[in-house]
């Protein structure tokens, strides 16, 4: 051993300084040993110097108390162990360094490890999982792991194999590098992650597998490209059939215009209307081609991606049915009018009717002097329709004046110029009357749909007899629900009977009035039948429902009716109602279809199947106006007053004040929405 001495000073530094003059040496031949760290004291009461032991150590001498993971020659472990210990305070301490674990003992101190995730720690060359303590004489070594997922790829063929799609998860490779620790009576070896992507996938795997699905054709080489140079997971259509292309059957194309539409008047930016625009009515002259007859084109057939043929759709020819007035002529490829007149185009799946209407110009006013006119084509009047008098035809009916106090009747559509004042309008394959029996059949089907589910209740009650009723069947419950519960079916279903015997059996399908006579056997009359059962009452409201439907399924696309003004006059059309001038006053409105009034409503009532847009509905005076659409439809307004009611299915809502911009629906739940 050589000389040791001990020394003091301020701090460490400078007790190591005086201990090496001392001993005449420099620090690479010494070992140092810190016995006590400086302290200050307040006004340097209770101060202490630092005191270290400094000791002369012989050069081939090797270090005593390091161990490291690698032997290290005796002058590096020195140069090392006296570096920390004078810097860092090493006793009892572990630190890393460059990838080796190094560590001092102290004598009333062992350091301890815990190992981390990524790292692997060999004490003594067994593996250390958790925390271990280091005692004299361990070996330490570390290493840090690697770990490799391959990549992970399929092919998949959809069920029409027309997409061959790769799935692919690329691979990765995790390196772990193991950072410094400075030295500590405990370290916690934590090693830093570092992925890599490794796709491991090429174009020989991919065409290989693609073989083995019979996959040959439509490959998409560039998807392959980038699958191939995928870094994240994801999916590739990497092969494409080709779909077959479909034909078009056979169909006819108008050479004339018969567009419906364009016989509307054209509005002025100042909102007047220019009429002289409006004689566009479709018609055609004696010899003119109206029609070409376009024979199937057909399809081209498709290849899936294992080169098998997909066939279109078959097509197929039109058939054309000739009216009156036309002829085939070109081996039925071309079709030629034989009259003058309006053509007309119905289609019917791949059914075409094509006919020429007959058109008849009355000069004039329709009123005594001319009699009433009914004519199986279109209708112009020059003039008005007056007082008493009656215009029905099967085609359009034009009025190039007004309407006053008369019926003006047409299969298709009506259009009048100027004003309707006490007059019926009707339009379309229907009728007004047809129109409001089927709106009270399905106020009725409601009441029967609750009178049937209360029966079935009471007839499974325990409480209730049946041998009390089987005399008179349901004739007594039927009696006592109308009275108590359904009051509102006496009157509705006395409504239809009434209006059912108005129109007779001239105006009238037989449907309704064989629904009229079983609800007055049913719920009028005294004596019991056999309709007083369940199961006749349960058909009774399918009847009801299946009639209510077709009404409402009627066909009104080709039928409408326009007019400037009208006042205290019942409107019909199946189709759209348009009121473009003033508006309508006390009037009573069917539409089939979409009901749109640019002006004013007031007074009177209006039901539109398919919605309603009402520019300004009531009155500030308190005239009740009342607008009904069935449910799932709306009613918009641009401005509706105070007491204006609107009733969407069987739900109605008064305005209690005026609104503007606002729009009338049923929310989920049933309830009035206005937005």
């Amino acid at each position: 051993m050589g000389q040791t001495v001990i020394s003091k000073g301020k701090n460490i530094n400078e007790a190591i300084h005086a201990g090496l003059a001392m001993l005449q040496s420099n620090r690479e031949e010494v070992q140092i040993e810190i016995i006590q760290q400086e302290t200050k004291g307040i006004w340097r009461i209770g101060s202490r110097p630092a005191v270290v032991k400094i000791m002369k150590v012989e050069k081939k001498a090797e270090a005593p108390d390091i161990v490291g993971e690698e032997k290290n020659s005796p002058a590096d472990n020195d140069k090392k162990t006296e570096s920390k210990a004078t810097e860092n305070c090493t006793n009892g301490k572990v630190w890393v360094k460059e990838g080796r674990i190094f560590y001092r003992l102290s004598p009333l101190c062992y350091p301890t490890i815990t190992v981390g995730h990524g790292v692997l720690l060999l004490k003594n060359g067994q593996p250390v999982t958790g925390t271990t303590v280091i005692t004299e004489g361990d070996r330490l070594e570390i290493q840090t792991l690697e770990e490799t997922v391959e990549t992970k790829w399929d092919i998949i063929v959809d069920e029409d194999k027309m997409h061959a799609i790769l799935r692919i998860e690329p691979g990765i490779t995790k390196r772990f590098e193991l950072k410094d620790i400075d030295p500590d009576y405990h370290i916690e070896l934590k090693a830093q992650q570092h992925i890599e992507v490794r796709n491991s996938l090429g174009y020989n795997q991919i065409l290989q597998k693609l073989k083995s699905l019979n996959v040959v054709q439509g490959f998409d080489f560039i998807a392959m490209a980038e699958a191939a140079k995928a870094t994240k997971p994801g999916d590739f259509v990497i092969a494409r059939g080709m779909k077959p292309r479909e034909g078009k059957n056979g169909w006819v194309e108008p050479t004339v215009n018969i567009g419906h539409q364009q016989a509307r008047p054209r509005l002025r930016e100042d909102g007047t209307v220019d009429f002289r625009e409006v004689n566009r009515i479709p018609s055609v002259h004696l010899g003119q081609v109206i029609a070409v007859v376009h024979p199937p084109i057909p399809g081209v057939p498709g290849m899936t991606i294992t080169n098998e043929p997909i066939l279109p759709k078959p097509v197929h020819p039109v058939t054309v049915h000739l009216g009156k007035g036309v002829t085939a002529i070109e081996n039925g490829t071309k079709i030629m009018a034989l009259a003058n007149g309006r053509p007309v185009f119905q289609q019917q799946g791949m059914d075409v009717y094509i006919w020429i209407v007959d058109k008849l110009t009355h000069q004039g006013d329709v009123d005594l002097s001319s009699g009433n006119i009914r004519f199986h084509g279109d209708v112009d009047i020059t003039g008005s329709v007056e007082d008493g008098m009656n215009v029905e035809a099967e085609g359009n009916v034009t009025v190039f004046q007004n309407v006053n106090r008369a019926t003006v009747t047409s299969k298709q559509a009506v259009f009048i110029r100027q004003n309707v004042i006490g007059s019926v309008i009707s339009a379309g394959e229907g009728r007004m009357l047809v129109s409001e029996l089927a709106h009270l059949l399905s106020s009725v089907e409601e009441y029967i749909e609750r009178m049937i589910s209360s029966i079935k209740q009471l007839i499974n009650s325990p409480a209730f007899k049946r041998t009390n009723w089987k005399q008179n069947r349901l004739l007594p419950l039927i009696k006592l629900l109308m009275d108590y519960k359904f009051r509102p079916l006496s009157s509705i279903g006395q409504k239809y009977i009434e209006a059912v015997k108005k129109g007779g059996h001239s105006q009238l399908q037989p449907v309704w009035l064989d629904l009229a006579e079983r609800l007055q056997l049913c719920f009028f009359s005294s004596i019991p039948n056999e309709l007083h059962s369940l199961e006749r009452l349960t058909k009774l409201l399918e009847d009801i429902k299946a009639t209510t439907k077709q009404h409402m399924n009627g066909n009104g696309e080709h039928s409408y009716v326009e007019m400037a003004y009208a006042l205290n006059s019942t409107i019909y059309c199946s189709g759209d109602i348009t009121v473009f001038g003033q508006g309508c006053y006390n009037c009573t409105i069917h539409s089939g279809g979409f009901l749109n009034v640019k002006g004013v409503m007031r007074g009177g009532r209006a039901l539109a199947r398919k919605g309603a847009f009402i520019q300004e509905a009531g009155s500030a005076s308190g005239v009740v106006t009342h607008i009904a659409v069935p449910q799932g439809q709306t009613v918009r307004f641009g401005v509706v007053k105070e007491g204006t009611v609107v009733q969407i299915g069987k739900t109605s809502y008064t305005f209690q004040e005026e609104h503007r911009q606002i729009e009338v629906s049923l929310d989920e739940n049933g309830q009035m929405m206005l937005t």
